[in-house]
């Protein structure tokens, strides 16, 4: 029934906790369904509830998970600012990668422009070399040509000189002043003994060649070699220090980069478990409400949406709790009111099944008051059977049989409740009706015989529809008695029926039995409350089981207007 559905609205158990006791506050009050009982909180928790609700990081990081939740912030500033903290640890690893490249890139560019010097000033050194050669073979050989090559490499020297000035490893620009201005005094000795060939003074400028141009050779030549001997010294010194601040720069990005990663793991653990953890507590609560615990408060020291979410789910655990027990009062009076309609709705089909709507409706609005106990009463017992009904079931289908029966139940009914009579039951293709109860009636065996008259009316014209339809037809017999019967609701717990028992009825039932078609008879007492509407004609006098003397019988016929 409907009460017993709404009486489903209990609480089921709670589920084991899956967090610490430090996590919610479950406050004590009673089950939402009484209002009168207490159930206090348990003081200690399940033994598999989890002591910490951390993950994977230890418990020293509580209290920076706890210091991030309590910044009074909203969870985008917080994790803008984490990702900005992130941010500039990556920034800053960038930029000492940086300064560590630009580091080693002066370095290599110091060692490649130190032996591209060494190499250079070789190469002045062959060139100083080549001259002295040259010279040589132009005096010994008057060949023109040497003299000429001699000045090519000359030219070279200049051009090498100018290039190693603008990158040299230091600058030295002393010491290439000095030795420009030694490589100019080399080539004035050089064109002076150049003339003198020129001149045909070859002695002299042998003479002149070996005192003074080629001595001034060796100078140039020294000033290269210490300056390739210095380059060198120099080149190795730039290595060691290459090779050491490698490996310091190595160890310190390596360092850096091994810090700023696990700093960044770090506050991203602690920034994201200050948020986890209050989702996980709201989870917890949000499963605990939705397993009917009301009394359930979830605690975070959030101070930013996921502190607002808390606050706003105990609020709503409050309200649930309030209404869940306002709604127990409503059920334990819904279930009064559903009884209570279950009782009339049950009176309701009771006396539908025996009244006429519209009477059965007037007792239920109360207009009229009626009782369904049992009693002794007065009433007028009637019984109808049907005649033939053998001959037909031989001579119809089992459809037509059926619809003729059911046309013939429907038409007799709708009589049965135009004169207000109480419908008993159908007994196969017998109809039982009796007057006078549940509503009393004073003219009860004066409405049963009046009903009687139209169901034989109503019976010819039946019987005139019937032929056309089946080519057969029903016709009755009716008996009517009255006198004193028990009346009231028989039966068991399962089945009860409200009807009538006694003599009167079993002397109706008689009656109807014994009637031939289209006859009505009646008792003595009967005929005695009807005069007024028909006349009565002795039939015979019977004997019942249980009444000594014998009863007279009338067939009743309308009396003439």
């Amino acid at each position: 029934m409907a009460f017993e559905r709404n009486r489903g609205l209990v609480r089921p158990p709670l589920q084991p906790d899956r967090f610490g006791a430090h996590d919610l506050v479950t406050t004590q009050g009673g089950d939402p369904m009484s209002s009168d009982t207490t159930r206090p909180a348990p003081p200690i928790p399940p033994p598999d509830q989890p002591r910490d609700d951390l993950g994977p990081l230890p418990r020293i990081a509580r209290p920076f998970v706890d210091w991030v939740a309590r910044v009074r912030a909203t969870v985008h500033t917080k994790l803008l600012a984490g990702f900005l903290v992130i941010a500039l640890l990556l920034l800053s690893m960038g930029v000492l990668c940086i300064a560590v490249l630009d580091r080693v890139n002066r370095q290599v560019e110091t060692l490649t422009a130190l032996n591209r010097q060494t190499d250079q000033a070789r190469e002045m050194i062959y060139e100083v070399t080549a001259q002295s050669h040259y010279r040589a073979m132009a005096l010994l050989t008057g060949d023109e040509t040497w003299t000429g090559k001699i000045y090519v490499a000359k030219n070279l020297f200049a051009q090498n000189l100018a290039e190693l000035r603008t990158y040299a490893v230091p600058h030295r620009t002393a010491f290439f002043d000095e030795l420009q201005a030694a490589n100019d005094r080399f080539t004035l000795m050089s064109d002076r003994v150049t003339a003198l060939d020129e001149a045909g003074q070859r002695a002299q400028a042998i003479t002149m060649h070996i005192d003074f141009e080629h001595t001034q050779s060796h100078v140039l030549e020294d000033a290269l070699n210490s300056l390739i001997a210095d380059s060198q010294q120099r080149a190795i010194a730039e290595t060691a220090a290459f090779a050491s601040h490698r490996r310091f720069l190595t160890l310190a990005v390596a360092t850096f980069s091994g810090v700023s990663l696990l700093g960044a793991l770090v506050l991203g653990a602690i920034l994201s478990w200050s948020l986890i953890r209050p989702v996980r507590r709201v989870d917890w609560g949000l499963d605990r409400i939705a397993n009917g615990d009301f009394l359930t408060r979830v605690s975070v020291p959030n101070r930013d949406e996921f502190g607002n979410l808390t606050s706003n789910l105990n609020r709503t655990a409050e309200q649930l709790a309030t209404l869940y027990a306002e709604l127990e009062t409503l059920n334990t009076g819904l279930r009064t009111t559903i009884d209570t309609k279950v009782a009339e709705l049950e009176r309701a089909s009771r006396l539908k099944r025996y009244l006429s709507p519209h009477l059965a409706e007037s007792i239920l609005s109360g207009e009229r008051d009626v009782s369904l106990t049992t009693s002794r009463k007065l009433l007028t017992i009637f019984f109808s059977d049907v005649r033939g009904f053998t001959a037909a079931a031989e001579r119809m289908e089992p459809e037509q049989l059926v619809d003729e029966l059911n046309d013939y139940l429907t038409e007799m009914t709708e009589i049965v409740f135009k004169h207000g009579g109480t419908l008993d039951k159908y007994v196969g293709d017998a109809v039982m009706v009796f007057f006078g109860d549940p509503l009393p009636q004073e003219d009860h065996a004066r409405r049963a015989v009046l009903m009687g008259f139209e169901m034989q009316e109503r019976m010819a014209e039946l019987q005139q529809r019937w032929m056309g339809r089946y080519q057969y037809s029903f016709e009755i017999g009716i008996g009517i008695a009255t006198g004193w019967v028990t009346v009231g609701d028989i039966g068991s717990p399962a089945r009860s029926d409200y009807t009538v028992l006694g003599n009167e009825v079993n002397l109706a039932a008689r009656l109807a039995d014994r009637a031939a078609s289209g006859q009505i008879l009646v008792t003595e007492r009967t005929l005695a409350d009807v005069t007024d509407v028909a006349v009565g004609r002795p039939i015979d006098e019977i004997l019942l089981k249980g009444i000594s003397r014998p009863i007279k019988i009338f067939e009743l016929q309308p009396r003439p207007a």
